[in-house]
């Protein structure tokens, strides 16, 4: 019989679902950007949503821990840095260290094209009458 041993690890885990507050309100965006992750290649980035605090992207393909520093650029701005705060299905949640100027981030916000409108519908479930 194989017996597993747990192993401890002291990299600290990143978040899979966040159920606190959000810093702040950001705005659904859709800005190509590029990022780097520790002494890794850059590549290119999706951002979805942006403001002062943070952004949501997608594209990161290198593996990222908590205390990882990320480069990101918004188009052409930047470098900035930031921390991952949770990464999920291709999908990351990024905090900016130390948080954007508002004039940096209306100029990122100029740049980017409007997020398309949601085409998710909801849809109600039948309670079954007993």
């Amino acid at each position: 019989m194989v017996q597993r041993m747990a192993r401890k690890t002291d990299r600290p885990k990143l978040a899979t679902r966040y159920a606190g507050p959000r810093g702040g309100t950001r705005d659904l965006v859709s800005l190509e950007g590029r990022c780097q992750v520790g002494e890794n290649d850059c590549e290119d980035i999706v951002l979805l949503d942006l403001d002062t605090g943070g952004c949501r992207v997608r594209g990161i393909t290198a593996a990222v821990t908590k205390t990882d520093a990320v480069a990101v650029w918004l188009g052409p701005l930047g470098p900035f840095t930031a921390h991952p705060r949770w990464v999920k299905r291709g999908l990351a949640g990024l905090r900016f260290d130390p948080p954007l100027e508002d004039s940096t981030l209306e100029e990122a916000k100029s740049r980017a094209v409007p997020a398309p409108p949601s085409e998710v519908i909801a849809l109600r479930r039948r309670v079954a009458s007993a």
